[in-house]
């Protein structure tokens, strides 16, 4: 064989190769202990489809090594495209020391990007754990809407453990008298470690 001709084979082979380790999804490294006495810990992964292209994933990992799928990052040139995302962003503002803190969660998801005139309608259920008396509760808003505002009751460290149900029925032109089902579930957490219990929601 022509020692050109071996030369370019190894090197199509070299750069398929590297190709496919590029295209592993790689998990982030972090550098918080491990707890033992939680359920779950929340891994970060992220796979480049190519130059441009850019996901990242978190996952919910239990003891028994289940995965729970909750927010995916889609980024296109370095900009994240929320259009193709479904994610949450989490704010609370204020001082330990402050009776109640302020809350704000916004949410995305491709679901988004239907016309208002599609929806026939939307149930939003945001529930999060809330000290009361000395006991937790589960504190509930409903809305139809991707942003929610929110007072917040501090314990364990600023933590916070929450859910959100987003639920959209959607007109189908062809059929009237039917409506299409779109559901987007996210847990909420600050912490890497956690026993968040809304984590089997997102079955």
């Amino acid at each position: 064989m022509n020692k050109s001709i071996i030369i370019l084979l190894l090197i199509l082979t070299i750069v398929s190769c590297q190709k496919k380790e590029k295209n592993k999804p790689i998990a982030e490294q972090t550098k918080t202990e491990k707890d033992t006495t939680k359920t779950y810990r929340v891994v970060n992964y992220y796979y480049d489809n190519d130059k441009d292209i850019r996901e990242e994933y978190e996952v919910y990992v239990s003891k028994e090594k289940d995965t729970f799928w909750n927010q995916v990052r889609y980024f296109k040139n370095g900009i994240l495209d929320n259009s193709r995302s479904k994610h949450y962003v989490l704010k609370i503002s204020g001082k330990k020391t402050d009776s109640f803190l302020k809350g704000t969660i916004r949410f995305y998801s491709p679901a988004d990007s239907v016309p208002d005139s599609k929806i026939h309608s939307r149930n939003v259920i945001f529930t999060y754990l809330q000290e009361v008396n000395d006991s937790l509760i589960h504190e509930e808003i409903r809305t139809d809407k991707n942003i929610i505002e929110f007072d917040y009751k501090n314990y364990g460290n600023l933590s916070f453990e929450g859910h959100i149900s987003d639920l959209r029925f959607i007109k189908i032109d062809s059929t009237p008298e039917k409506l299409n089902l779109n559901r987007n579930y996210f847990a909420i957490d600050t912490e890497v470690w956690t026993n968040n219990t809304f984590v089997e929601l997102l079955k």
